[in-house]
């Protein structure tokens, strides 16, 4: 009889049991391996495409800034152009006097301190002051 308190050999009686389980295991442990792919795959593939939509929209960005870039310059080039019209339309239209000098009427009298005393109507009516 064998001594239960010896130290073991590392050698144990396989059975058919023991390999029915590892084969069980063996094969949960493959399906859950092939679902592990499967998310991944699936993973994969959803960023791929992410990956797709931001480079349609990368270019579509590009073109709208492009378009917008154009449409300012031909605003700038149209606004340039109108204010050339306007500026010619007003130099056509323009009304030139000659240079004069104003005849001054001799009823005519200058302000103070020479002639006409201007004040406001408090100063005029302000009694202390005077």
């Amino acid at each position: 009889m064998k001594n239960p308190f010896a130290p073991g050999t590392g050698l144990r009686r396989y059975t058919r049991a023991h390999l029915k389980h590892d084969r069980d295991a063996a094969r949960a442990e493959v399906l859950r391996l092939e679902g592990v792919i499967r998310e991944r795959d699936t993973a994969v593939h959803q960023r791929d495409e992410r990956i797709t939509q931001l480079e349609a929209d990368a270019v579509d960005v590009s073109v709208e800034r492009k378009l917008r870039q154009a449409a300012e310059e031909r605003a700038e080039e149209l606004q340039q152009k109108l204010l050339a019209l306007q500026a010619r339309t007003a130099n056509e239209n323009a009304v030139t006097v000659p240079p004069w000098q104003r005849p001054v009427d001799p009823d005519e009298q200058p302000t103070e301190p020479h002639g006409i005393d201007v004040r406001t109507l408090r100063e005029a009516l302000d009694t202390s002051a005077a």
